[in-house]
């Protein structure tokens, strides 16, 4: 008798290890990759893909910070899912990595943003084995570089996607747990600069207060309040409302000199159909008018972190991954916003329906980052099960 996707999409999560999840990430955080320096930890991905019998190897266009690109190859007849992760961490200290068998918890920078969710398709493809569950489309693994911003720049992912490194669909494992985030607001760093001519002088000598940089500032930051105020007030959810934020001002060297110039930078978030381009026409307008008003020079700069998008809810890696989580965990898996800007709109402009689904991100960036074996373990049944009926697959009884 065969049996149905939902049979085996259970054989495969019931062969899940929460220890080995466990010990896994432990030893993924183990390895440091800071931003920019990821090679030592994407050698040792590649090696446990390998060691999965997956077809594995590194892309070393960004020597510094290679992808690992892995593959394992199906029976036939079904469709290509990618499960992509990044292998950078945010550069910032923290305590040294730590495996807590007894409460259940892996500590250290990067266990929650992303190792866990890598350990976790590393877990799910280990089970599809264990299980004796042959998926019958491939299943194409990657892993990048590059991610965190403001260092990351998504160069690593954009590349591998120009090249066709892609799949019919992607599952990225972090992000979503408690939900299925299908859409996500764009998200821009801008940076205004603020100038007057002339050198730094005495304040006693300087008599042209319109034309000072903190005066610059001063109106500034008040037409970037109103605009603010402006969006806050929208009806829409907090999770897809558009955001303006201040997280910078520095001017000035010393108490009393005048300073030549001044900076503002913070984040910029918004929903399609809004482009970098109009939220660039936006601070444009903003700094005119401060200029007329001033004389000081104002230049913007703004770098997309990610763009806007949403996808189709009739995607069928939708309807996969929440027949996954029904089959393996139980209840409904709700389609929602994503809370952070992540990769799925890189995959979207490539053309390639991307889901977020992974562990719980609430400690990531943290002093004290963390997960849970329960998260891990939940996060590599669903992705587990979401290959099994997104693929298809069939029953090896023998090999199991």
């Amino acid at each position: 008798m065969t049996e149905s996707l939902e049979e085996l999409a259970c054989l495969a999560a019931e062969a899940v290890s929460r220890r080995r999840l466990l010990n896994e990430t432990y030893r993924f955080i183990s390895v440091p990759s800071p931003t920019g320096g990821e090679a030592a930890f994407a050698a040792l991905f590649r090696d446990t893909l390998s060691e999965l019998g997956l077809e594995s190897f590194l892309d070393v266009e960004f020597a510094d910070s290679p992808s690992v690109i892995g593959r394992l190859r199906g029976t036939g007849g079904g469709p290509t899912l990618q499960l992509d992760g990044h292998t950078d961490t945010v550069p910032v200290p923290h305590e040294p990595p730590s495996v807590d068998f007894e409460r259940d918890l892996v500590r250290g920078r990067g266990a929650a943003d992303m190792k866990g969710g890598l350990a976790a398709i590393c877990e799910a493809i280990r089970a599809l084995g264990v299980a004796g569950v042959r998926p019958r489309g491939d299943v194409l693994v990657t892993a990048h570089g590059l991610h965190e911003a403001p260092l990351g720049d998504q160069r690593t992912l954009r590349s591998l996607l120009a090249r066709k490194v892609v799949g019919e669909a992607a599952i990225i494992a972090e992000l979503g747990h408690a939900n299925l985030a299908t859409r996500s607001r764009g998200m821009s760093i801008y940076t205004i600069s603020v100038r007057r001519d002339g050198p730094s002088m005495h304040e006693v000598e300087w008599t042209r207060r319109d034309a000072q940089p903190i005066e610059g500032v001063r109106l500034l930051l008040n037409a970037l309040t109103a605009r603010a105020e402006e969006l806050t007030a929208e009806p829409a959810h907090f999770e897809e409302r558009e955001t303006l934020f201040v997280g910078e001002v520095r001017s000035g060297d010393f108490y009393n000199r005048v300073p030549t110039h001044a900076v503002i930078v913070g984040t910029r978030r918004y929903r399609a159909p809004l482009t970098k381009s109009d939220v660039m026409a936006e601070f444009e307008e903003l700094c005119n008018n401060v200029a007329e008003r001033t004389g000081l020079s104002l230049d913007v700069d703004l770098k997309e972190v990610g763009p806007a998008y949403a996808l189709d809810p009739s995607e069928p890696v939708i309807a996969a991954v929440q027949a996954s989580y029904r089959d393996v965990v139980g209840g409904e898996l709700p389609l929602a916003p994503a809370q952070a800007v992540g990769n799925a709109a890189d995959f979207a402009a490539f053309g390639v329906p991307a889901v977020y689904h992974g562990v719980n991100q609430r400690t990531a960036h943290s002093d004290d980052e963390h997960v849970s074996g329960a998260e891990l373990e939940r996060a590599a049944r669903v992705i587990a099960g979401s290959i099994v009926h997104f693929c298809g697959a069939d029953h090896d009884k023998e090999k199991r």
